[in-house]
């Protein structure tokens, strides 16, 4: 792996990724969600099952304060590992599976994102093959409908033509956007790190934006990081309520690629 620099082409050390997927059963919105089952599997598996479709992982697992979810990941034989209960926020729970693990850098994959397709979390791990040095990185997508734009359950962002991210919310209809709706993009709950960048955040203190709205990405902007976009082909919806996992069983049966996806899955 090399980078250029100023001066050249300087050599760097291999790079390894790893995917952890941070799930619990205490969500407000929708408790126990990790384990609802979506066409015979807990969600959590569908999760970790596209993940390891990604070749691009040298592991992933799940990382998990609840004793429910981290049996029934061994009961797929799947990697996991128990966690503090103490942690707020995903990334925190990420980083004290990542502090134990022999990598160079870990993607973050939200367990609630059921619909993530493995080319996509390919382009995750690609932008950090090419830029290594580069600290946090975060999937976002076009916004296809203008409802999604004042629809809190969806965490939104202003991305700048160098990619960088300038502020993440959940309702931008003050905005008043109309037929365009750049700069402004969907986040989807896939964050790339480099490991020292990842345990660093886990020490800084949680700050304003990010405990009010409940975005953890806010603490990487408001301490003036860079958090880099990286575009994926669509911006599916995860499962934070019942009406989402209405719509997640609707497009598992009628999108063409998701059906493929489901059938090598259940398989």
């Amino acid at each position: 792996m090399y980078q250029c620099g100023l001066w050249g082409v300087t050599p760097m050390s291999d790079v390894s990724v790893v995917a952890v997927i941070p799930a619990r059963m205490g969500s407000t919105r929708y408790p126990g969600k990790p384990l609802i089952e979506i066409n015979g599997l807990p969600m959590i598996e569908h999760v970790r099952r596209r993940s390891l479709m990604c070749h691009g992982f040298s592991d992933v697992v799940v990382a998990t304060c609840d004793k429910e979810i981290y049996d029934v990941v061994k009961q797929f034989n799947g990697h996991v590992v128990m966690t503090s209960a103490k942690h707020i926020g995903a990334t925190d729970r990420v980083a004290e599976v990542a502090e134990n693990m022999v990598c160079t850098h870990v993607i973050n994959v939200q367990g609630d994102e059921i619909l993530i397709l493995p080319e996509d979390l390919s382009k995750m791990v690609q932008a950090i093959n090419t830029l290594p040095k580069n600290m946090f990185w975060n999937a976002t997508a076009n916004i296809v409908d203008k409802k999604e734009i004042a629809d809190c359950s969806i965490v939104k962002c202003v991305v700048n033509k160098q990619k960088k991210i300038m502020y993440c919310a959940r309702d931008f209809s003050a905005l008043q956007l109309k037929n365009s709706f750049e700069p402004v993009q969907k986040i989807l709950g896939i964050l790339g790190f480099r490991k020292d960048a990842l345990l660093n955040y886990s020490g800084l203190n949680r700050t304003p934006l990010e405990i009010t709205q409940s975005i953890d990405q806010s603490r990487i902007i408001e301490n003036d990081l860079e958090l880099i976009s990286v575009q994926f082909s669509a911006g599916f919806p995860g499962i934070n309520d019942v009406r989402e996992e209405s719509t997640v069983k609707s497009i598992l049966k009628t999108n063409k690629r998701q059906k493929d996806i489901l059938k090598r899955i259940l398989n």
